[in-house]
């Protein structure tokens, strides 16, 4: 049986949520487009603005430049990214299957991200595709995913350092130690004085 890390499987799901966030925008991109062919002018100036934002999504989504690292901060959190795809959901859903299907799915994804954000804390803040592709080729590289040999068990890191011994302790030097106590230096400790 081959032992997957949890850092590559972490990395599976990452690189799989990026795939979802741009075919996601790319739906809403569809949507808003469907949307504004058959409405009136301010529901066309809001799918303009949906569309364009969600196509700026799907950029980030691809490459994070400094700027939205900067001004548009929450797209690194996945409660951020969730209240973007609420908004997206409730923008594209309308009457039309194509809308029904993209608001909803986009809806769920939203609130897929704000479940994520509170249950699994220490799940890797989402990262563009660029990081977490070169995430994938290091840990493919270095063999990080070897087979575990079957004599060795299974033990947390905790367990491992109780039963290896303590690391040595650096030699401690008192250069400001007063002259009057140089001669009873064997019972100070450290800093402070034995009083006994």
């Amino acid at each position: 049986m081959r032992f997957i890390s949890r850092t590559k499987v972490e990395n599976i799901l990452s690189l799989t949520l990026n795939g979802i966030n741009v075919s996601f925008c790319l739906l809403v991109i569809a949507g808003c487009i469907y949307k504004s062919i058959q409405s009136g002018f301010s529901e066309i100036v809001i799918c303009i603005y949906g569309g364009i934002i969600a196509a700026l999504l799907v950029v980030n989504e691809v490459k994070a430049s400094e700027i939205s690292l900067t001004y548009a901060y929450f797209l690194a959190t996945y409660r951020g990214r969730s209240m973007v795809f609420i908004f997206f959901g409730c923008l594209v859903l309308d009457t039309a299957v194509l809308n029904i299907v993209a608001g909803t799915l986009n809806l769920a994804l939203g609130l897929v991200y704000m479940v994520m954000s509170f249950i699994i804390p220490s799940f890797p803040p989402p990262n563009p595709i660029s990081i977490n592709w070169q995430n994938w080729k290091d840990f493919s590289a270095e063999g990080l995913d070897l087979a575990r040999p079957k004599h060795v068990s299974v033990e947390s890191h905790v367990a491992i350092r109780l039963k290896s011994p303590p690391p040595p302790q650096p030699p401690q030097h008192h250069n400001n130690i007063p002259d009057d106590d140089a001669t009873s230096s064997s019972t100070t400790v450290g800093p402070f004085r034995n009083p006994y």
